[in-house]
């Protein structure tokens, strides 16, 4: 049976002090935003925002929604903070600092996709990075990518040989690629660094179990469980070692305890179950092995829905082509059903009401899946067109405004801007939007149509 890999660590947290060196470094003799970096450093980061709002008019800073980003960051607003910084990347592309910024928000709103491919994108501008290197780090080893986890976290180790948790997650690394032996040292240097470190404490008492050394593995857990009586991970660990020593009851003491502490792993009704037998505890044995049946069955359960998802999907994707679209919201919406709120249902049954002209339905399905993934250009897009149809004339710009800052090559948000500057007779804008557009999208012909309407119209 599978055992417990060591613990791994809580996702590291933009604070304040790295989030302040970014600003500084990026907005530095930068005039315009002098005030707001006043603001920063006396921790004002609402009256930032606000002057920045005021400088982002007619400037091309992209200092300006990195800052922005920060500001709505340190204020817990995420949504905001995550399309600042987005568009802050789309304006910086070659700036590592606003990349990792932008995994450090994703990881704090828990959308590990979206933060780990921002950490790559940063390593790739700057293979040195340390806040990259450690979100991209524990992101590896949270979901088994421990090959990669090894190569950033040997960076990290050369760049900062003194860290004691750097080396105690690159033992985790290592064991989870069964190199066993590198793993024991990097977990030994880590305990020389820190001898209090409770993961490479852990870590040790894993490969010592996988080695063989089991008494060794209970010291180390014995004193584990002393620095952190609370934390699951040790107490599961102890129970297999006790398992593996015969004290079986010293075993279903501790499993009894990870399970009070929180534990949910499948695995620890497994090894409860054995030390309870082993005790002569057959009808307690039953119970837990029935526990450890039916929490399997739950996670084969989940894949299977998962699957049925997935199928879901693709039919309401060939009922959009034959044009039965009432046909495939009900299919997307039983999708949902099973999959849940993803921001790729939301964003598809978005874009369905808004053609069945389900004008309210589209906004709240679009705005739910902006909720879950706010720096898809792409949702914010639907958003205008849904505000633009409904006759809300700001809200529109304002979602079409944002679509462009996260992705400044989309040729028609400009266009649609441009539509919106001519019912309200604004042709100069209009004319501007119908160019840029034009510009971006050459091959297509109505951009340039709109543009000569609007020149014609504007000399009237």
């Amino acid at each position: 049976m599978r055992k417990a890999e060591p613990r791994l660590p809580a996702l590291s947290k933009l604070g304040a002090c790295c989030l302040l060196a970014f600003v500084w470094s990026a907005c530095a003799g930068n005039d315009p935003v002098a005030e707001a970096r006043n603001a920063f450093a006396s921790g004002k980061y609402a009256d930032a925002a606000r002057l920045l709002e005021d400088a982002r008019a007619g400037s091309s800073d992209c200092a300006i929604p990195f800052m922005l980003g920060v500001a709505h960051y340190q204020l817990k607003q995420l949504e905001p903070a995550l399309i600042e910084l987005q568009s802050a990347a789309e304006c910086d592309p070659a700036n590592a600092d606003v990349r990792s910024a932008l995994g450090e928000a994703y990881s704090q709103k828990g959308d590990d996709n979206r933060a780990l491919a921002a950490f790559e994108a940063s390593l790739k501008l700057n293979p040195n990075h340390k806040s990259a290197l450690r979100g991209a780090a524990t992101l590896y080893l949270r979901h088994d990518m421990n090959a990669q986890a090894v190569s950033v976290l040997e960076s990290l180790v050369r760049l900062d040989p003194r860290d004691a948790q750097a080396r105690a997650d690159l033992g985790a690394a290592q064991a989870g690629t069964e190199d066993l032996e590198k793993a024991r040292l990097s977990f030994q240097q880590a305990l020389k660094l820190e001898p209090a470190n409770v993961s490479a404490l852990v870590g040790l008492s894993h490969v010592d179990l996988k080695t063989g050394h089991v008494d060794e593995a209970i010291r180390l857990l014995d004193e584990a469980v002393a620095r952190d009586s609370k934390s699951v991970e040790p107490r599961f660990l102890r129970c297999t070692a006790y398992n593996t020593a015969g004290r079986f009851a010293d075993a279903a003491a501790e499993c009894e305890e990870s399970i009070r502490l929180g534990g949910k792993d499948p695995e620890i009704y497994y090894h409860l179950a054995r030390a309870y037998r082993k005790s002569g505890r057959q009808q307690d044995s039953d119970k837990a092995l029935a526990q450890f049946s039916a929490l399997r069955s739950k996670s084969n359960a989940t894949i299977e829905i998962q699957r049925e998802a997935a199928r879901l999907m693709q039919q309401a994707k060939v009922l959009v082509d034959q044009g039965k679209l009432t046909d495939a919201i009900t299919v997307l919406e039983k999708s949902r059903e099973h999959r849940g709120d993803t921001p790729e249902v939301l964003f598809r049954l978005g874009g369905l009401y808004y053609d069945t002209k389900q004008y309210d339905l589209a906004r709240r399905s679009t705005r739910a899946a902006i909720e879950s993934a706010p720096t898809e250009w792409s949702f914010h897009y639907l958003l205008g067109l849904i505000e633009k149809d409904s006759r809300q004339w700001e809200q529109a710009r304002h979602s079409l405004e944002t679509a462009i800052r996260l992705n400044p090559s989309a040729a028609e948000p400009f266009n649609q801007l441009g539509d919106l500057a001519m019912r309200r007779g604004d042709y100069t804008e209009a004319i501007r939007n119908f160019k840029e557009a034009a510009r971006l999208d050459p091959r297509e012909s109505i951009y340039l149509l709109n543009l000569q309407s609007a020149e014609r119209m504007s000399r009237r």
